[in-house]
């Protein structure tokens, strides 16, 4: 690097890693030649009268070899008060800051971030509480974000304001920066003096216009293409988010129905077309996962309904019983996952009925063995009336049992629990009304329910 003093610093980071760069103390003309560009570059950023004796400290930041970084005391107080960089590692000075009230702080930063000796970004310390507070992102003079006390633009901003940036590269913090710039024909990079910068005055406005790729003499189509283009976006981005309100108008339908099948149809269509338009505000209620688990949930009802009728007609009360419990469990589940109405009336009722069919059963068997124990002690009247009993038990318990049986015309339906089942959401079209090409499949709704029951 240089011929001067070099000074080897070695910074430890949060993690426990450590980075050695130098530091070298010197005029410009102390510096190997191949620095000696950039060192220049350095010293007319700093004192703006392109001379090479005064001494400044230079740093490679990167280990690289080359210079990155520089520093300089311009008001004699022993203290470094401004900073220039080379962010891009092109050898040009293309960042730098000052700071002017001596607290340690740089006050003032500008950056050209295309290398094309213009400015491009500033940021100001308005306030001198040593926080970067305002930041011209564009280098047309106009503040763009204001910052907090944490260095970041407001939330007002944010939403406001979609300009997005990237500035500086490791060994030139960037939050702490902001300098004018101005073009120089006679050199590649020049600034204007940063010493003593008037923070009150008007803002700088770069003399080169921005380019912005439009020229009416060349391209009179050009302003009216890009129209006509966001409309045909803004068109398909509304065509997709009717078509989600559409699915999810169909999926709350279903679910008050109590289809939760097709429900999840429709709302996986609503899901998907919001995503599409980028836009999921009319997506409420459960979502397609939800449902589906809940359409699961009454098969699973439904199985234990059939397996309920098969134990009643093998006369296995006991059995019909737990199926019925099972059903009500399942049933239950689906209700919640979906949240729709609760269905499982019809269940509970069906565990009512089969209770007392197998406590029937009991007393049947209880009165039939008093039967038995009665004639063989000799007395036939007793004997007879506890037969009476036990048949008296048995058709009660049969007729309970029928009660609970989905099979049977006696079945004792709860209206309540009702579904229609069978649905489904169609795949159809969404028409953006401009571009044709743009257009995706999409759900429309098309209840086709039969006049089945669960």
């Amino acid at each position: 690097m240089a011929t001067s003093d070099n000074i080897t610093i070695t910074e430890t980071g949060a993690d426990g890693t450590e980075q050695e760069f130098e530091i070298t103390t010197g005029t410009v003309d102390d510096l190997a030649e191949g620095d000696q560009a950039f060192a220049g570059e350095a010293v007319e950023a700093m004192f703006d009268d392109g001379s090479t004796d005064h001494e400044a400290a230079y740093m490679d930041y990167d280990g690289d070899g080359k210079l990155d970084t520089a520093a300089a005391d311009t008001d004699g107080d022993g203290v470094s008060d401004t900073v220039v960089a080379d962010t891009d590692g092109d050898g040009k000075v293309d960042a730098a800051g000052v700071d002017t009230d001596g607290d340690g702080n740089l006050d003032a930063a500008a950056f050209d971030m295309d290398g094309d000796g213009v400015v491009d970004a500033t940021m100001t310390d308005t306030d001198g509480d040593g926080q970067m507070d305002e930041v011209d992102i564009d280098g047309d003079g106009v503040t763009d974000y204001t910052l907090d006390a944490e260095g970041l633009p407001t939330e007002e901003e944010i939403s406001t304001n979609s300009v997005e940036f990237t500035v500086g590269e490791d060994g030139f913090p960037i939050e702490d920066q902001e300098v004018e710039f101005s073009e120089d024909t006679g050199s590649d990079t020049a600034y204007s003096d940063p010493m003593s910068p008037d923070l009150d005055a008007a803002p700088f406005v770069s003399e080169t216009p921005i380019d912005t790729g439009y020229s009416a003499a060349s391209d009179d189509n050009a302003f009216s293409s890009t129209t006509a283009e966001e409309d045909a976006a803004a068109a398909s981005q509304q065509a997709h988010a009717d078509a989600a309100k559409d699915a999810q108008s169909a999926a709350d339908e279903y679910v008050a129905q109590g289809d939760y099948a097709a429900a999840a149809e429709a709302r996986e269509t609503a899901e998907n077309e919001a995503y599409t338009a980028g836009d999921h505000s009319m997506l409420d209620g459960s979502s397609s996962d939800e449902l589906s688990r809940a359409a699961d949930s009454q098969d699973q009802a439904e199985y234990y309904q059939h397996q309920q009728a098969d134990h009643i007609a093998a006369g296995d009360y006991d059995a019909a019983k737990t199926d019925a419990e099972n059903a009500a469990y399942h049933t239950g589940d689906a209700d919640f996952y979906a949240g729709g109405s609760d269905h499982t009336a019809q269940a509970d009722q069906d565990v009512y009925n089969l209770g007392n069919a197998v406590e029937s059963e009991h007393n049947a068997e209880y009165f039939q063995d008093n039967a038995e124990w009665y004639a063989e002690q000799g007395n036939t009247d007793a004997a007879e009336s506890s037969m009476a009993h036990a048949d008296e038990y048995t058709d009660a318990a049969h007729s309970y049992a029928d009660a609970a049986d989905p099979s049977s015309l006696g079945y004792d339906v709860d209206h309540s629990s009702v579904v229609d089942d069978g649905g489904h959401y169609d795949m159809g079209t969404v028409d953006a009304g401009v571009d044709h090409s743009m257009d995706v499949a999409h759900d429309t709704y098309d209840s086709g329910m039969d006049d089945g029951t669960v």
